[in-house]
């Protein structure tokens, strides 16, 4: 099984993953983060760090090659464009029966409301520079592209967090 961990950080989740039968490519765009996940001693040998911007990397990744992208709470940095390219491209890149697992802040969160709103659902929140998305039922369809099935979609209430999984069909 071959899985991408987009926007891995230091490989937490990723290192989790990781293991005989489950090869996992971890993505981030943070050389610090890489350089932190890289010095972990004992990791997997199944386990690759990449650094790289996480829409560079997936149109890179070969059509139906992945058997699971996985994403923990990344998303809200992407805008509508970048969020409809990379849902296509997550589409593209997995195998058919491939999954689509992320979890995403809900507009639920109180801090969803901190800030000045720059687009529905979109915050600036002082001192940050760069906008914040989060996301409720309905606009956790901007990523599932075609080909893509909904399998499940939770929002745990004390997390403020929606769980996803789509399914290549």
């Amino acid at each position: 099984m071959t899985v991408l961990d987009l926007g891995s950080g230091p490989g937490r989740d990723a290192r989790a993953l990781a293991g005989p039968g489950v090869r996992v490519r971890a993505i981030d765009h943070s050389p610090l983060a890489i350089a932190r996940g890289r010095a972990v001693p004992g990791l997997p040998a199944e386990l690759e760090f990449e650094e790289a911007d996480l829409l560079s990397a997936v149109a890179a990744t070969g059509t139906a090659s992945i058997d699971a992208v996985y994403a923990h709470v990344v998303y809200m940095v992407f805008s509508d464009a970048e969020l409809d390219r990379l849902a296509r491209e997550i589409a593209r890149v997995l195998r058919p029966g491939g999954v689509h697992l992320f979890a995403v802040r809900s507009t639920s969160d109180p801090i969803a409301a901190e800030g000045r709103e720059v687009a529905p659902d979109v915050r600036i929140r002082p001192p940050d520079t760069e906008p914040l998305r989060y996301f409720r039922a309905g606009t956790l369809d901007r990523l599932r592209a075609p080909g893509l099935e909904r399998v499940a979609a939770e929002e745990t209430p004390d997390r403020r967090v929606w769980y996803v999984s789509d399914r290549r069909t």
